[in-house]
């Protein structure tokens, strides 16, 4: 254990806003018109399921957040819970984060084509990508300060468009077929397909080391994100899937709702100030949460060291960065529709989760005594039942998520899947176990 001393500065309401920052942002922008698609209407009720499902997928996160100060991401997380193979294959995962980039830019276009139609939706897409990897590369980042504006300004574009939107929604919302249109199995797709817009809070179990009482303003920050954000996100698809037929705004934006119900000034301000901007900010933030693992990753000895290197003249992982936007541009340039983008996106992202719930079951024997003295400490038997039920709503979620992909999108899922699980052994296993190092860094918190 290596304890590091750092700045503390966030308090539970710093914290607090950067969970709901983590969750409100171009998730919400991208994936309620592909949900609608999936169950219609009664894409509300899969909102409030998706959100309680994902609270309980990420509980274990929070008792770990209430026993010890992580000083590195979920990648070091996994690593000192389940050891390096668990490592390899989340890196492997974590890797296919781009997919997020490719969602952010693909929504974006979306909007600007409402705004000026004729625009060509493929060269918006890409520049848009190509203006935040740039910026990345020179290291002009979103200041935190005009982050949280942000997340201001979408919570008024949201609340706008629900308050104006309530008054429009058509009578009759709740009758058959546009309520539950697909039955059961439309519910749970687009419950599982939701959880890339709400489970964002779980991730500020990553501030542990810049908190200043992680245990317990960390557990209490990631409650009261994932209400307020289940609230937001419940009037926004009433009014997203309640004015027009389903059949104008399923795998559509919001911006179509939107200009039938706000002022024309007013809807101005929700696509820019609201819609693309979350957008932009969202693929920003992407673009910063993301290479830091894999260049842990890569100094650690399961990537070439190169592809980790800071550039020289202004301290970013240009490799890692170019990586993400190739990957990206390329799902966009093949055409990928916003559907196919949004689900394989999502499945392969909780993977990532499902790989931290496995290792976080072993936390009572890993760090048994920071266990004993915990503020949420629970009885190990209760710790390991809430654990299988994080594991089983994952294994849910990947279920209905693995449903609606197309045949090919699963065999190459499957054979990335076989491939991360092959390359971790043989690496773990390259000059008698020691190719990888990982060095694990926590502290009481």
């Amino acid at each position: 254990m290596e304890k590091q001393n750092s700045e503390k500065v966030l308090g539970l309401f710093e914290l607090m806003s950067i969970a709901v920052g983590n969750v409100i942002g171009g998730g919400i922008m991208s994936v309620v018109g592909v949900a609608i698609g999936l169950t219609g209407r009664s894409v509300v009720i899969a909102l409030i399921i998706c959100s309680l499902m994902t609270l309980i997928s990420i509980m274990p996160k929070i008792f770990t957040s209430a026993t010890l100060r992580m000083n590195g991401g979920e990648y070091t997380l996994a690593a000192l819970m389940g050891g390096k193979f668990f490592a390899g294959v989340y890196v492997a995962f974590w890797l296919t984060n781009f997919f997020g980039a490719s969602l952010y830019c693909t929504s974006f276009a979306q909007y600007a084509l409402e705004l000026v139609p004729g625009l060509n939706f493929k060269v918006v897409a890409v520049g848009m990508l190509t203006i935040v990897f740039l910026l990345n590369i020179i290291g002009i980042k979103v200041a935190a300060m005009a982050q949280n504006i942000m997340v201001l300004v979408l919570i008024i574009a949201l609340g706008l468009f629900s308050f104006f939107g309530f008054g429009h929604v058509a009578p009759g919302f709740f009758d058959p077929p546009d309520f539950m249109r697909s039955g059961f199995f439309g519910l749970m797709y687009a419950a599982a397909l939701m959880n890339f817009a709400c489970g964002g809070a779980g991730h500020i179990v990553s501030f542990g080391r810049q908190s200043k009482n992680p245990t317990r303003d960390i557990p209490i920050a990631i409650l009261l994100a994932s209400l307020v954000v289940t609230v937001i996100y419940g009037m926004v698809a009433v009014v997203a899937a309640g004015v027009l037929p389903i059949s104008e705004v399923e795998g559509q934006s919001l911006a179509k709702v939107a200009f039938q119900v706000l002022p024309y000034p007013l809807y101005l301000f929700f696509i820019i100030g609201g819609a693309m901007i979350a957008l932009v900010t969202s693929l920003n933030a992407l673009m910063g949460w993301l290479p830091p693992p894999v260049v842990q990753a890569c100094q650690d000895g399961w990537l070439p060291r190169k592809f980790g290197t800071l550039n020289q003249r202004f301290n970013t992982p240009h490799w890692v960065l170019l990586f993400i936007y190739v990957m990206a541009a390329f799902a966009l340039i093949a055409g990928m529709d916003l559907d196919s983008i949004a689900t394989v996106g999502t499945f392969l992202s909780n993977i990532g989760t499902l790989i931290v719930v496995v290792t976080l079951l072993r936390m009572p024997k890993v760090v048994p005594a920071l266990w004993e003295k915990s503020m949420f400490h629970i009885n190990n038997t209760l710790y390991y039942v809430i654990c299988g039920a994080a594991f089983i709503v994952c294994l849910v979620f990947e279920y209905f998520l693995f449903d609606i992909l197309s045949p090919f999108q699963k065999v190459c899922i499957v054979v990335y899947g076989v491939l991360s699980i092959v390359y971790s052994l043989i690496m773990t296993r390259i000059k008698g176990g020691n190719q990888v190092q990982i060095e694990t860094s926590y502290e009481e918190a």
